[in-house]
């Protein structure tokens, strides 16, 4: 054995390896499609998806390994391919980088995807600074690698950072605030928001925008530092919906207001729909000039606002009917002419 590899060619090894490498490869593709039908199989969706990401880096690996060693036979017969195989050492360490950048896009997509959690927006953060992170510290290895100071790197990259902070304040401010919306939640994707100056769904946070459907289904793109200069109202996460009406009376049934107001209470009390644990007032509140108005202060338990609609809606008409059990009307804007004789 030992006088049959003494005398065989080194392209002739590195044909015999290629032979090897093409057997190996089919075998690997077996046996990764074998896995991929036992993952099919499992509940847990996250395996299958790790697994996608791991076949190209692990084919492209595969083949890198195979061309290393085939050239480590042929460097000796042709001149430089010492030099490739100086830098053929970087090439596994990018692909294993590589692949585990695409764990980390896999294991995201799958915990945003799914329903039953609710920080999306901080897992893709945290996706994306995992992923910044891997590839600062492969391009400062990589420096190093070629005989490049990192500590000089750094000192320019120092200095650089600060002229171009200066250049580009507003689009840094931009992704500062998108990293303080990410950890301090105002709102997140799916939420509705309104200011003085819009109101809609948010549907993307990104580095430098956020991007909001409006209800007359009008996308509006934000910069993000505006978000933490001008009050944010989120209505999606409220508890309640609130039915604040000004309720006016005839003053010919000043005699009933009394009556009206102890019965509306007590009807709100008791309906199933309306929330007993929050405030529920109704009150007289002054005399108007055509009217007598009674306040009707109360919460619904639905924070959906067809459904809100709908509730409500029942409501003022129990109170008509009430008002109208009384013998009372709502008033309406009147004037009295008196002419002197």
């Amino acid at each position: 054995m030992q006088d049959f590899l003494q005398n065989i060619q080194p392209y002739q090894i590195a044909m015999i390896l290629f032979i090897i490498a093409i057997i190996t490869y089919i075998l690997l593709i077996f046996i990764l499609k074998k896995i991929l039908i036992y993952s099919d199989k499992t509940k847990n969706n996250l395996d299958n998806q790790v697994i996608n990401a791991l076949i190209r880096p692990l084919k492209l690996l595969f083949w890198v390994v195979w061309f290393y060693y085939s050239v480590s036979f042929l460097k000796l017969q042709i001149p430089g391919l010492s030099t490739v195989i100086s830098y053929i050492y970087i090439i596994p360490v990018i692909i294993i980088a590589w692949a585990i950048i695409r764990v980390i896009s896999a294991i995201e997509n799958y915990l945003t995807q799914s329903k039953n959690n609710p920080n999306t927006d901080a897992i893709s953060l945290f996706a994306r600074l995992s992923k910044m992170f891997i590839i600062v510290v492969i391009f400062l290895g990589i420096t190093q690698y070629f005989g490049f100071s990192i500590a000089s790197f750094l000192t320019f990259g120092g200095v650089g950072g600060i002229v171009i902070g200066f250049a580009a304040k507003d689009m840094l401010a931009n992704i500062f605030g998108g990293l303080m919306i990410q950890l301090d939640k105002p709102f997140s994707i799916g939420d509705w928001i309104r200011s003085d100056n819009f109101e809609g769904n948010v549907e993307k946070i990104g580095w430098r925008v956020t991007r909001i459907r409006t209800f007359s289904k009008n996308p509006i793109y934000i910069p993000n530092s505006i978000f933490s200069s001008m009050p944010i109202e989120t209505p999606s996460r409220m508890t309640n919906r609130r039915i604040y009406e000004k309720i006016g009376i005839r003053y010919q049934d000043i005699g009933s207001i009394a009556n009206l107001i102890v019965q509306i209470e007590t009807m709100l009390n008791n309906h199933s729909e309306i929330d007993n644990k929050a405030i529920t007032m109704v009150y007289f509140n002054h005399f108007g000039d055509s009217s007598l108005e009674v306040i009707v202060y109360t919460f619904t338990k639905t924070t959906n606002w067809i459904e809100f609609q709908k509730v409500k809606g029942r409501i003022l008409l129990e109170i008509a009917k009430i008002i109208d059990n009384h013998k009372a009307q709502i008033a309406f804007p009147t004037q009295t002419l008196y002419i002197e004789k």
